[in-house]
Parts: structure tokens; C-alpha cells; sequence
């Protein structure tokens, strides 16, 4: 998914930002969240370097807070921007689609 920034991001990378623009989240708590709404499993081990991705591209910051010094990210500027365009472009690529499904599904297809 492209935006006019010139950012490509994922369905994987917008729903993280998605879940950042909330509230900012550390690690685990991502994970957990991004496994609720998912149907595969996310792991450490895609989560983590999607992260640093992210972070490199100025998308997220990650700063260590708290008592155990848990790495906790929140959107950049630039990410919130990132996040609201790639979110826009998914509602017009796919609202025909979800209003379709939506309608289908209650039994009131056409």
C-alpha cells in the first residue's frame, strides 16, 4: 500500500501504526494486540524487526520507560500522517468490497 509520502507499507505495518495512533504500546502489547485482530500469529520474531523498520523510517519512536525499562513506541509526526494516508487509501480500495461482505453476510444482498 502506497501513500503520497512515498512510504510503502503492508496490511502488517498499517495495523501496527493503526494500533500506535490509539496509544502507544511496548512490544508484547503490540503483539497481543495485533494478534486479537489477525488470523495468523504474529511473533518476536516479525514484530521486532517490523518495529526497527518502522523506526528507521521515522514512522515510530521507541523509548525505554517504566521500572523494567520496557522499549515503548509511539507515532512520529511523520507516522501519524503515514498511518491516516495508508489507512484512507485501504477505506477506498476496499469499502466496495466490505460493503458488499457486510451486506451478504446480514442477508441483505441484493
Amino acid at each position: 500500500m502506497s501513500v503520497k509520502r512515498g512510504v510503502e507499507i503492508g496490511a502488517l505495518q498499517m495495523q501496527a501504526l493503526w494500533l500506535l495512533g490509539k496509544k502507544p504500546a511496548h512490544g508484547y502489547e503490540l503483539m497481543k494486540e495485533l494478534n486479537a485482530i489477525k488470523r495468523t500469529k504474529v511473533t518476536q520474531g516479525t514484530l521486532y524487526p517490523l518495529m526497527a523498520k518502522l523506526e528507521r523510517a521515522g514512522l515510530v519512536k521507541g523509548e525505554r520507560k517504566g521500572a523494567r525499562n520496557k522499549r515503548v513506541y509511539s507515532l512520529t509526526p511523520k507516522g501519524k500522517a503515514v498511518m491516516r494516508e495508508s489507512c484512507a487509501e485501504f477505506v477506498k480500495l476496499f469499502s466496495g468490497i466490505i460493503s458488499d461482505f457486510r451486506c451478504g453476510s446480514c442477508g441483505g444482498r441484493k
